[in-house]
């Protein structure tokens, strides 16, 4: 299949270019104060609202390749499988069961992007927990401290962070 679009391409992932850093040096500076909203995970993302939901709305389309204007457990499973997503790391029937508001067996984009905006708000909120500094990059001493605090230290994964 040459030619083709990976995976991450066609679901619009954010490309290489929105890790690099600011005039500043910082990653992703975030100066917004008061309680953690949509427009900090944007000024993270640096996306406009718009931009943010072309992505999700694409990556919706990505799962519901058959165009049925929901996903079921067969597209999810499908769309995860067309990721990548080594199977021992699957969890279609989780993300179904979390994400079907209704319980009708079926995932409407107003219920994808419910899901959405929660786990983008909660991805922000423990970056900012681990980004004590709130320069917008996770230093490796900050991870470390992050990771020592949940407990982690004896994990093989976590070793590996320390061979320095």
């Amino acid at each position: 299949m040459s030619g083709a679009k990976p995976a991450s391409e066609h679901v619009g992932f954010p490309t290489g270019d929105a890790n690099k850093h600011s005039a500043d040096g910082c990653c992703n500076p975030v100066k917004k104060s008061g309680p953690i909203s949509m427009d900090h995970v944007l000024l993270a993302l640096r996306e406009t609202k718009e931009e943010r939901e072309i992505r999700l709305r694409s990556l919706f389309n990505f799962f519901d390749a058959t165009n049925l204007g929901y996903l079921d457990y067969p597209q999810i499973e499908a769309g995860l499988s067309a990721l990548q997503i080594p199977p021992e790391y699957k969890y279609a029937k989780d993300l179904l069961k979390v994400c079907d508001a209704n319980r009708d067996g079926r995932v409407d984009y107003l219920e994808f992007r419910r899901y959405m905006d929660d786990k983008e708000l909660e991805l922000y909120r423990i970056f900012q927990a681990i980004d004590v500094e709130h320069n917008g990059c996770i230093l490796p001493e900050e991870l470390w401290d992050a990771l020592v605090k949940a407990g982690m230290p004896n994990q093989p994964y976590f070793l590996l962070l320390n061979y320095s």
